[in-house]
C-alpha cells in the first residue's frame, strides 16, 4: 500500500509539473523588456553576386504582452562584395560594397504557448545601410561623376518591409530562440538582385516588467 501512495504521489506531481512550469512561464513572459543578443548569417544577391551568405551580430529589444510584442534591433553584417548601378545618364557603374547596418522594428504575436515554447510571427520595417559602397571603375568626367554620386548615395541605404517567424524556448528569465527573416528585393539599393533573408539565433533575458505595479 505504502508503494501505491508513493507512485500516486509521483504521478500527481509530475502531472503539475508542466502546468506549474507553464504557469511560471507565462508570468516571466507577459509585459515585460527582454533584451537580447544574437548573431547569424544574412543571404543576398546583386546585379553580379548570387547567393552571397554574410556573417552577422545584433542585439535586440523584446516588449512583450500576453500574446503580442514590439519588437526593435539593431545588427551588422560583414562581408566584402560587388554590385552594379546605372546613373541618371544611362551609364552602368560597377560597385565595390563593403557590410550593412540594419535597423529593424516589428510587431510580432505570440499565438500560442506549448509550456515554455512560444512560437511567433510579425510584420515590420527595416532601415538597411551598406556602410560603404564605391564605384570599382574610374570616372574621368566631372558630370559623370556627379552624377555617379548622386545616384550611389541614393541606392546604398533603403527601407524595405520585413517577415519574420521564429520560435523561443524560456527557464526562468532566460530564453533561447532562432528566427528567419525576409526582406523583399527593391530595384532601387544595392542588394537587389533576389530577396534577402536573415536566419538568427541568440538569447534573450527577461530584465523587469514593462507596466507599473501597484505597491
Amino acid at each position: 500500500m505504502r508503494t501505491v501512495r508513493w507512485m500516486t504521489s509521483a504521478l500527481a506531481l509530475a502531472a503539475l509539473l508542466p502546468a506549474t512550469g507553464a504557469a511560471q512561464s507565462s508570468r516571466l513572459f507577459e509585459n515585460s523588456w527582454f533584451w537580447g543578443a544574437k548573431a547569424g548569417v544574412m543571404s543576398f544577391s546583386t546585379t553580379t553576386v548570387s547567393n552571397k551568405v554574410a556573417p552577422m551580430v545584433g542585439a535586440e529589444w523584446l516588449i512583450t504582452r500576453k500574446q503580442a510584442a514590439l519588437y526593435l534591433s539593431a545588427d551588422q553584417s560583414f562581408f566584402n562584395s560587388t554590385s552594379s548601378f546605372t546613373d541618371g545618364t544611362g551609364n552602368v557603374y560597377p560597385v565595390n560594397i563593403k557590410d550593412m547596418r540594419r535597423y529593424s522594428f516589428a510587431l510580432l504575436a505570440f499565438p500560442v504557448s506549448w509550456g515554455t515554447i512560444r512560437p511567433y510571427g510579425g510584420v515590420g520595417l527595416a532601415i538597411n545601410l551598406i556602410q560603404d559602397a564605391t564605384p570599382s571603375a574610374s570616372i574621368t568626367d566631372p558630370q559623370q561623376i556627379a552624377a555617379a554620386d548622386a545616384k550611389l548615395a541614393d541606392i546604398k541605404d533603403r527601407a524595405a518591409f520585413l517577415s519574420m517567424a521564429g520560435l523561443q524556448i524560456q527557464y526562468r528569465r532566460f530564453s533561447i530562440f532562432g528566427q528567419v527573416t525576409y526582406m523583399p528585393a527593391t530595384s532601387d539599393f544595392l542588394l537587389n538582385g533576389r530577396s534577402t533573408y536573415m536566419l538568427e539565433g541568440g538569447i534573450r533575458y527577461n530584465f523587469s516588467s514593462s507596466t507599473d505595479r501597484m505597491p
